[in-house]
């Protein structure tokens, strides 16, 4: 499929809010609620926007001290079937990334996001797994909540009718809940996770297949440079590339800028210009082929 830059617009903000996205949220992408539903149907038929799921957002829902883990490694097996291996043992894995590298053997191949409240047996689980190589295994954030988020019975009843139908607009849920529309807002204003929220319980994301797309792809560079990362992003000012988890190096020596690009003529531009810095080697590419949003886990923990 051919997209267009609102059609990638609209792909963020599903991947972060699904079909609960304020009419704020979409004025700043030039949106209003019938042309980004317009949008979604059509990114559905395509087979970009594969589905949406209700996934918690563990910490606030149960309160307590818990880790916000990554694991990134390379495997010669197929990286989905191993993905599934470790989430069998893994108990809040939340997204599995699929990605491309070019030379094939330089970068990660999968990687997870995961939610832990024993991350050190949790990793080195995971360095366990044999057909997993160049493990990486990293807190991404901490957290403490003293206490669980309350949730009455019927919010409770509510977030489980959600799980079974995350795709359904709020005039439709408030019509099979027989409930009047505001109310069903006003409870995904308090559960839903936004920056402006931090202590919401849920969210709404969307597995996505960006190896569908013909135009557009998102890309991590991984470069050999002494440059810091904080001197790195002065380099890269203004030229829309973001630094990767914090500057944080992969296999020790390479530090990944990561940007989307429109077509095989602005990847080899980009190139360009980052070999253009002088110190600045680009070592790699990894392509984002496909994110799986995983939620298995939560129907046992709404019981």
């Amino acid at each position: 499929m051919i997209l267009e830059p609102l059609d990638v617009a609209v792909l963020r903000i599903a991947e972060l809010y699904g079909l609960f996205v304020n009419l704020s949220e979409l004025a700043l992408a030039g949106l209003d609620w019938d042309a980004y539903r317009e949008r979604v149907n059509r990114l559905m038929a395509s087979g970009i926007l594969r589905s949406f799921h209700l996934t918690l957002v563990v910490p606030p829902f149960l309160g307590g001290r818990w880790v916000w883990g990554a694991a990134r490694a390379k495997t010669k097996a197929n990286p989905e079937a191993v993905a599934r291996k470790l989430t069998a043992r893994l108990p809040f894995v939340t997204e599995i990334v699929l990605n491309a590298s070019l030379p094939p053997k330089v970068g990660p191949n999968l990687a997870l996001l995961f939610y832990s409240r024993d991350f050190e047996t949790e990793r080195r689980f995971i360095h366990s797994v044999a057909e997993l190589q160049d493990v990486e295994v990293f807190k991404v954030q901490e957290f403490s909540y003293p206490v669980a988020l309350p949730l009455s019975s019927e919010e409770k009843e509510f977030v489980k009718f959600l799980l079974e139908n995350p795709a359904q607009p709020p005039d439709t849920l408030a019509s099979a809940l027989n409930k009047e529309e505001r109310w069903v807002r006003a409870r995904l204003d308090r559960l839903i996770w936004r920056e402006s929220n931090p202590a919401g319980i849920i969210r709404i994301q969307s597995s996505i297949n960006w190896s569908a797309c013909d135009n557009f792809g998102h890309f991590h560079f991984l470069l050999e440079t002494g440059y810091t990362p904080e001197e790195l992003a002065k380099l890269l000012t203004d030229q829309g590339f973001k630094i990767v988890l914090g500057g944080r190096l992969m296999g020790g020596k390479l530090i990944g800028v990561e940007t989307d690009v429109w077509g095989i003529g602005e990847l080899f531009k980009k190139i360009e210009l980052l070999e253009g810095i002088n110190g600045v080697k680009v070592a790699g590419l990894l392509y984002n082929q496909e994110v799986i949003i995983n939620n298995g886990w939560v129907k046992n923990l709404l019981r």
